[in-house]
C-alpha cells in the first residue's frame, strides 16, 4: 500500500529544518565572536583597560613579582622623569602611551586553558598603575602573549579598591600584530634617555677638545653669526687662520650625541684612574657646561682579530665619564668625527 505525503507533514519538516540550520548560524556565530575575531558589545566593568585622555596622565607605577618596580612621571612641559631622576626616553613613553590608548579586547580566554592563563598571571604578571594627579584611574596586570603572538593575557583590577577582578582577556593594539608585554618594561637603564648632548650650532657658546697626552687640542669660541675664535687650549694663544666653512661644519656634531649602554665593569675605577685620552668641554648660551671624558676599551676576546687587524683597543667603542656621574660605552661612528686635531681647521689638513 503506498503511503501518501500530507502538505502539513511536510511544512513540519521544513520548519524543524530551518529551526537547525538556524540554531547551527547561531552556535557558529558566538563561538566565533567569543573565540575568533573578537567583539565589541562587553560590559563596561572587567574589561575596560583603556585611557583615552592619556593627555592627562601624569605617573605611571610598572612593578614586577620580584619587587622591581619603576615609576614615570610627567612634569612641567611634558617631560617625562624615571624614578624622579633622569629624563625618559621619550620614544618608549610614546610607544608607552599609545598602548595605553589602543588597548582592546581581542577574545575571551579558551575555558581550557583558562586555569593556566591565571596561574600565569598569578605568578608572572607585571602590575601597572595609571594616576591622573593624585588619583589612580586604572590598575591591571599584563601577562605574556598568546600562542600565535599576537594578543596578551591581561587582568583589570578595580582601580579604587585594587581588588582584581576574576575574568582575564586577550588584549590587542586593532592593527599592530604583534603582543605588548614587553612594553611594558621595568629596567630603568632603559627607559633613561641616552642623550648626553643635544646642542644646535646657534646654541653653543664655545666648544673644546683637550688631548691630555698631546698638544693638537683646540678650542672654538662662537662670537656671533658666522663669527667664530680659535685658540689653543694649552697655550692659550690664538689660531689666527682656520677654515670657517670646517668649524661650522664640525659644530653641526654636536646636534645629537647619546651612549650606546651603561658600562657595567668591575673596572671602572682603574679606567678612570688611568687617565682619559680626550676631553670634550661644551658650554652652551644658557651657561650650561658638559664635560665628557674620554678612555679606551680593551678589543674584546670575539673581536680580536676584526677586520684582519688586532687592534690593542676596541676600534667601535670607547669609554665615557659624563659629567663625572655616568659611566658609559659610546661609539666610535657618533663621537669619533668630533676627535679631530687642531690642523682640521687650518690649511695645514689640505
Amino acid at each position: 500500500m503506498q503511503t501518501v505525503k500530507t502538505p502539513i507533514f511536510g511544512a513540519m519538516k521544513k520548519k524543524r529544518l530551518t529551526l537547525i540550520i538556524v540554531i547551527a548560524l547561531i552556535l557558529a556565530s558566538l563561538y566565533y565572536l567569543f573565540f575568533g575575531g573578537g567583539f565589541s558589545t562587553l560590559g563596561e566593568q572587567d574589561n575596560d583597560f583603556a585611557v583615552a585622555d592619556t593627555g592627562s596622565i601624569t605617573k605611571i607605577f610598572i612593578a614586577d613579582k620580584r619587587n622591581n618596580s619603576v615609576t614615570l612621571t610627567r612634569v612641567n612641559g611634558g617631560e617625562w622623569m624615571v624614578n624622579g631622576h633622569y629624563i625618559a626616553r621619550q620614544d618608549c613613553i610614546n610607544n608607552l602611551l599609545v598602548t595605553i590608548k589602543m588597548l582592546a579586547v581581542k577574545n575571551l580566554i579558551d575555558p581550557r586553558g583558562f586555569p593556566t592563563v591565571v596561574k600565569n598571571l598569578a605568578s608572572n604578571a607585571t602590575k601597572v598603575e595609571i594616576y591622573m594627579g593624585d588619583k589612580r584611574v586604572k590598575m591591571y596586570y599584563v601577562g605574556g602573549p598568546t600562542q600565535d603572538q599576537t594578543g596578551t593575557f591581561m587582568l583589570l583590577a578595580n582601580h579604587r579598591t585594587g581588588v582584581n577582578y576574576s575574568q582575564p582577556y586577550i588584549m590587542y593594539i586593532p592593527g599592530f600584530d604583534g603582543y605588548l608585554t614587553s612594553r611594558y618594561f621595568i629596567s630603568e637603564t632603559d627607559w633613561r634617555d641616552r642623550t648626553i648632548l643635544r646642542c644646535y650650532p646657534y646654541q653653543l657658546k664655545s666648544v673644546q677638545v683637550d688631548y691630555p697626552q698631546s698638544d693638537s687640542g683646540f678650542a672654538i669660541t662662537i662670537l656671533g653669526r658666522n663669527r667664530f675664535a680659535m685658540s689653543d687650549p694649552m697655550t692659550k694663544r690664538n689660531i689666527p687662520a682656520f677654515d670657517t666653512v670646517a668649524v661650522k661644519q664640525y659644530l653641526t656634531y654636536y646636534q645629537t650625541l647619546s651612549w650606546e649602554a651603561e658600562a657595567g665593569t668591575s673596572k671602572k675605577d682603574s679606567i678612570i684612574n688611568s687617565g682619559p685620552f680626550a676631553i670634550i668641554t661644551v658650554l652652551d648660551t644658557a651657561g650650561k657646561r658638559d664635560e665628557i671624558k674620554l678612555f679606551h676599551r680593551n678589543t674584546p676576546e670575539k673581536d680580536k682579530d676584526k677586520y684582519g687587524i688586532a687592534y690593542k683597543y676596541d676600534p667601535d667603542r670607547m669609554y665615557a665619564l659624563v659629567n663625572g656621574k655616568d659611566f658609559v660605552i659610546i661609539q666610535y661612528y657618533v663621537f669619533g668625527k668630533l676627535l679631530q686635531s687642531s690642523t682640521y681647521f687650518t690649511h695645514e689638513r689640505e
